[in-house]
């Protein structure tokens, strides 16, 4: 069963519905997906329902923005979404969002960039630069995304304010407590920064079940060298395209061709475990 685990819709910081994800995702041929919006589950019932009406199985997930030395994402599974202590802190990281994104608002006023904040807050999810980007290039500030972090959004832009963020530690355990199995999304940056083997370390003992070992950017060496490391950490393997819809050009849902094998299907409770390889291909 082909798989697409990390997918982005109008809840967070992607540009299709629910249900034009779960269509595409029919059409790509895939039997297994997840859409795992920033920081909320505002959209997973209405995801699960539309993957029962499609013939497509929706796990529920969330992508959980979290930092220590760097930026962390956390991705997780099967939570329940009536979950008291997950939902107060989304609550609290959504306040959080807003307040950061008034104030970049606010700091891009001082060099004459004025943008409609209301459009930017009539939204049903989460809000994020990304929101402001899309202001950016359509008020003719900007060109592109990648201009828009550059001179304005990112950590060196001119108009940029720190996030605040809960830790890997406490994304981990937030997920663990709502019945979740929680996942490190995109690792091969903490690769690169030779920080991969203490994050995992470091997050096991509170419950760390699994790595994104397949992912749109990374080589079959990058998913090869991944797939070791899980496996040496007792960890399951788990892919995505981290589709973004209009947001993410050049990626479309089923472009990572992810096989869960039995152990990988019997940790997201699909499947009983049983030994065997993980089937995992990145498409070419």
């Amino acid at each position: 069963m082909k798989a697409d685990l990390h997918m982005h819709s109008i809840y967070s910081d992607g540009t299709d519905e629910v249900d034009v994800i779960v269509a595409k995702a029919k059409a790509a041929g895939l039997g297994l997906i997840s859409i795992t919006d920033h920081d909320t589950l505002k959209g997973v019932e209405k995801a699960v329902r539309e993957g029962e009406k499609q013939g497509v199985k929706v796990l529920r997930g969330i992508e959980l923005s979290t930092y220590a030395v760097c930026e962390v994402h956390v991705l997780g599974y099967n939570v329940d979404c009536n979950d008291d202590r997950l939902n107060t802190r989304l609550q609290e990281i959504e306040k959080q969002r807003d307040d950061r994104i008034k104030a970049i608002l606010q700091n891009l006023k001082k060099f004459n960039v004025s943008l409609d904040e209301q459009k930017i807050f009539d939204r049903v999810g989460t809000v994020g630069r990304m929101h402001i980007a899309g202001q950016l290039i359509a008020k003719g500030y900007c060109k592109t995304v990648t201009e828009a972090f550059d001179r304005y959004l990112g950590e060196h832009g001119a108009a940029y304010v720190p996030s605040k963020r809960i830790t890997p530690l406490e994304g981990v355990k937030l997920i663990k407590a709502a019945g979740g199995r929680a996942v490190i999304a995109h690792p091969l940056v903490f690769c690169q920064k030779g920080r991969l083997e203490d994050l995992i370390a470091g997050l096991k003992t509170y419950g760390l079940d699994g790595l994104e070992v397949y992912y749109p950017t990374h080589t079959l060496e990058d998913t090869a060298r991944l797939y070791e490391l899980a496996k040496k950490n007792g960890l399951f393997a788990t892919g995505g395209t981290d589709y973004h819809g209009g947001n993410k050009k050049g990626v479309e849902p089923g472009d990572v061709d992810f096989v869960p094998d039995r152990f990988t299907l019997s940790k997201l409770g699909l499947a009983p475990e049983r030994s065997g390889d993980f089937r995992g291909r990145r498409r070419r």
